[in-house]
């Protein structure tokens, strides 16, 4: 038979050091971007910094932490300078023009609008974006974690918003997935979106993004990995070159203390019944 594991007594800290996971916040983002001029570069998420060896480092430019020693030689570093490559620049302390600019020198924006001024850029949120925007070009499927009401859907409309420029077309088709959610359903939005990505990539050259937001309250979840990995509907392929992109976005899975079982179950938010407490009953 199977073996049988007993985890009773074991805490989310014994699990940690087995778990694969990396998050967002703890972890240096440097980014070298290409921009779409196919001349300048984007530095973002990392400082350079001479050492003693005369060499440069690569350091978080929040924490101080090295990321990587040695990345360049110091001659290397004093001719990228005078050539005025854009090393070490705080995005957090440039104009908001300006940090708009520079997103859209990577994601080929020629004529740069505001979408929304109330939307607050900072760092973070520009390194989001355009991680997001790389994945796209690479063809790396994009699943965005985090808590509800932590700003998922409002990044991706700005992005979206920004890569409009101002045209009047509808570039995002938002999904909210529920436990009812089908998966014929979610091959219906499939085919809906690929209609509009279509016509905005004819008409406008831009591309076009399908949310599925809590892409894991559903049983068909296999169906939203089938579009976003697979990028098939049913086995047959999506439309190709249609400027479709997909992202999912999910909660965290979080396990309940038994003590927070019990209040949940007091307060009338939780169900449960164990195999002990109920008897077979045969008939009526």
């Amino acid at each position: 038979g199977r073996l049988q594991n007993n985890l009773a007594g074991v805490t989310e800290e014994d699990l940690a050091p087995f778990l694969i996971r990396k998050r967002w916040e703890t972890e240096p983002h440097p980014y070298i971007f290409f921009n779409d001029d196919h001349v300048s570069m984007t530095f973002i998420g990392f400082h350079l910094q001479p050492n003693a060896e005369n060499f440069v480092d690569a350091i978080d430019p929040t924490t101080e932490r090295l990321i990587k020693k040695n990345v360049m030689t110091m001659q290397l570093y004093q001719a990228l300078k005078l050539q005025r490559v854009p090393f070490n620049i705080n995005f957090d302390g440039l104009p908001r023009a300006e940090k708009i600019e520079r997103i859209c020198n990577v994601l080929g924006i020629h004529w740069p609008v505001d979408p929304d001024e109330t939307y607050e850029l900072t760092t973070d949120n520009i390194m989001k974006m355009l991680a997001i925007h790389m994945r796209f070009r690479c063809g790396i499927p994009v699943i965005i974690m985090g808590e509800t009401g932590c700003g998922k859907t409002r990044l991706i409309k700005f992005l979206c918003e920004l890569r409009r420029s101002g045209v009047a077309a509808e570039n995002m088709k938002l999904v909210k997935v529920h436990g009812g959610t089908t998966s014929e359903m979610i091959y219906a939005k499939v085919n809906e979106a690929q209609d509009i990505s279509s016509i905005n990539k004819r008409d406008y050259g831009f591309d076009s993004v399908l949310f599925f937001d809590e892409a894991n309250t559903t049983e068909a979840i296999s169906s939203i990995k089938e579009v976003l990995c697979d990028k098939t509907v049913k086995g047959e392929s999506l439309t190709p070159n249609c400027g479709l992109q997909i992202i999912a976005a999910c909660n965290p899975y979080r396990k309940h203390t038994d003590e927070m079982i019990q209040r949940l179950e007091s307060a009338g938010l939780g169900y449960r019944v164990r195999a002990e407490e109920t008897d077979e009953k045969l008939g009526s």
